[in-house]
């Protein structure tokens, strides 16, 4: 099968999200789920993916009304089903109330729950004709967080306690808002460069940022390619640009993802740096190699591991620059990354936290005398990020704060302003 909405429920389906447990498909049926050949066809299904899992408790609160019961009663498959379709009719102008209906029933059909089809009928017709109707509003505004904007009240509280009532709320927003493509324009390249490139821009507000106008991931690609520039938000940009990275140095990237921060080091450090690249996912690593072979980069080496290897004679052992952007509650990018708002209970933290001081303490010895760890967070929780600086500075000697900067994140009307949410800190390794 390769309709756009069954393919987007095998997406659902893969996530652990509330009241949803992960792969409720047959794996029968979920191997029968292809990805559509059409890129309008998936761009439509990962519309539909992200959608429902911003919305996902809105959706649910509906499902209950309109359903009138609970959703303990209604089989998981068929919750899904409906989240798609309300979501369509709720958000989507473009899918046509009748089409959004009519899908929904034919995929209970096709996932083998016929018997289903008349509930899934009655319930997105009945959805249909009410939906554009606001929510009613409410007491409280954890209430309002909760299912207006599909924020969980352990996110809201630690938002209310961070802030105020008021900035929790607007945070809310924020984080279910459609961000914009932005991307950071390479050394030396200017917005008159993209647009000879065929590549429709705007200036952001922050220098050398871009916003990109309807660019896929082929424009995206080929941008990048070309080294004119690479797709990053403005407060990840603000690390490496604040790390004081000059042409020849040493540079470690220890937690390098896909290598974005990677790439933004060298074209500071230049071909005649040693840069190295850490990560523990053979996959990731693996798409930073093909970026480095693509653009004929020969100073950037790629190590996949779990560790530093400082028993690897040929790896240097110590740099000028550590960048430790360590994995986090992506707390300050709930706007990109949706799902992460159903995971940011305690429990969670804390085991963020045990893993961000095991990466801190195998690297900072990496750090030369005279050289600056570089640590950041996508986070906007101060256990993240000012306590683990002042647990660093408790730890290890040698180590005074230069720097340190959180940004909260900011959306408006207009895109040129748009930005996540992070935080970074420059520790300089007295010699």
């Amino acid at each position: 099968m390769t309709n756009a909405r069954d393919y987007a429920l095998l997406l659902l389906d893969q996530k652990a999200l509330p009241n949803w447990p992960a792969r409720r498909l047959p794996r029968k049926i979920a191997t029968g789920i292809a990805e559509p050949a059409d890129p309008r066809d998936r761009a439509l299904a990962e519309q539909i993916d992200t959608g429902v899992t911003k919305n996902l408790l809105q959706l649910q609160y509906l499902i209950e009304q309109i359903a009138g019961r609970p959703l303990a009663k209604i089989h998981p498959v068929i919750q899904k089903i409906l989240a798609i379709g309300i979501y369509q009719l709720r958000f989507l102008d473009r899918i046509r109330p009748a089409a959004a209906v009519n899908e929904g029933v034919e995929q209970a059909k096709r996932l083998g729950l016929a018997h289903t089809r008349g509930f899934v009928n009655a319930v997105l017709r009945k959805a249909a004709a009410s939906a554009k109707e606001a929510i009613e509003e409410f007491d409280t505004y954890e209430e309002d967080a909760r299912i207006l904007h599909s924020h969980p009240p352990e996110l809201y509280s630690r938002l209310e306690a961070l802030l105020n009532e008021e900035r929790a709320i607007e945070i809310c927003r924020h984080n279910n808002s459609q961000p914009p493509t932005i991307a950071r324009l390479a050394p030396g390249r200017t917005i008159d460069d993209l647009e000879s490139a065929g590549i429709a821009a705007l200036s952001h507000h922050q220098e050398g940022m871009v916003v990109l106008i309807s660019a896929d991931k082929a424009t995206i690609s080929r941008m990048a390619n070309l080294q004119l520039a690479q797709v990053q938000d403005p407060t990840s940009a603000l690390v490496v640009n604040n790390a004081d990275i000059k042409p020849g140095m040493s540079v470690l990237d220890r937690c390098c993802g896909m290598g974005t921060k990677t790439i933004q080091a060298w074209e500071l450090a230049g071909p005649s740096a040693s840069i190295v690249a850490i990560d523990p996912a053979p996959s990731r690593c693996e798409a930073l190699r093909r970026t480095v072979l693509e653009r004929n980069i020969g100073n950037i080496r790629v190590i996949q591991s779990d560790s530093f290897p400082r028993r690897n004679p040929d790896v240097p052992q110590q740099y000028d620059r550590v960048i430790v952007d360590v994995p986090c509650s992506n707390s300050g990018v709930l706007a990109r990354r949706p799902e992460a708002r159903y995971h940011q209970s305690n429990k969670h933290l804390e085991d963020l936290i045990k893993l961000q001081k095991a990466i801190l303490a195998d690297t900072i010895p990496a750090v030369a005398p005279g050289g600056l760890l570089i640590y950041s967070t996508c986070s906007i929780w101060s256990e993240e990020n000012q306590q683990i600086v002042q647990w660093i500075l408790n730890e290890f000697e040698r180590l005074d704060v230069i720097r340190d900067h959180t940004t909260l994140p900011h959306s408006s009307e207009d895109p040129a302003d748009y930005h996540d949410g992070g935080y970074y800190a420059i520790l300089k390794r007295t010699k």
